[in-house]
């Protein structure tokens, strides 16, 4: 029986090990302690250390963490939001699986829809939208470190004005489901993209405002490729690492 408890307890240790984390990350000012416990746990789920339908428990990842349960059960309600984990009877949140060719699939799915909204779209949509969009986006240029609420805010403006624009309620509501399974991919975590992404935005909106559906198109096409490779990147760097 001992020797099963110690294989048990082993097994745990190695299951945990993943989500370790420097103490003197919890310095950082700007950061919450439930938004280092999302990115670790986010971590564990991307690199597959645990397997589909593996449990997550409030406790052991606090213990691994060296946190009190409550940052832990913020992030795992937000990762339970966006889709990531799953809450089953009794309250087990347990692991989905999350893999590189999954978020490929939904940005294929996501380029398809939105391409034709942004044809669509051009034209048609009002000053106000325009102006509203060019104005939010060049706003978060000029911050020197916005945070990850404000590039979705803005991200979500210039997404669904579009969206919106294109006359189709039934193409703006699965835009917006498959965007929120990409969400997790913000620019804190591929900081790279925030720049390029803003100036991609502002080059889709003069297209937008010129009534160019073609320009449009094409424009909407790079952007969601370059973001679709960023991920891909982001992705597979975080197994890499893990594996090492």
């Amino acid at each position: 029986m001992a020797l099963a408890n110690n294989k048990s307890l082993a097994k745990q240790k190695k299951e945990l090990r993943v989500a370790e984390i420097d103490a003197a990350a919890f310095g950082v000012p700007d950061r919450s302690l439930s938004e280092l416990a999302y990115d670790r746990v986010l971590d564990i789920l991307i690199s597959g250390e645990l397997r589909a339908g593996a449990p997550l428990q409030e406790r052991k990842l606090a213990e691994a963490l060296n946190i009190s349960r409550t940052p832990v059960r913020e992030a795992l309600k937000q990762l339970e939001a966006e889709g990531l984990v799953v809450r089953q009877l009794g309250r087990l949140t347990t692991v989905l699986q999350i893999s590189v060719p999954d978020f490929v699939e939904i940005f294929e799915v996501r380029k398809l829809l939105e391409v034709e909204a942004a044809g669509l779209a051009a034209g048609r949509i009002s000053d106000a939208a325009l102006a509203a969009m060019r104005a939010a986006v060049k706003k978060l240029m000029k911050s020197p470190d916005p945070t990850a609420a404000e590039h979705w805010e803005v991200d979500e403006l210039v997404h669904f004005s579009i969206a919106a624009a294109a006359k189709n309620k039934l193409l703006s509501t699965i835009i917006r489901d498959l965007r929120r399974r990409t969400h997790i991919f913000n620019t804190r975590r591929i900081p790279e993209r925030r720049r390029p992404g803003a100036l991609e935005h502002l080059a889709l909106i003069d297209a937008l405002e010129s009534g160019d559906a073609a320009k449009a198109r094409q424009l909407m096409t790079q952007h969601l490729d370059n973001a679709k490779n960023a991920i891909v990147q982001q992705v597979t760097w975080t197994v890499s690492q893990r594996g090492n």
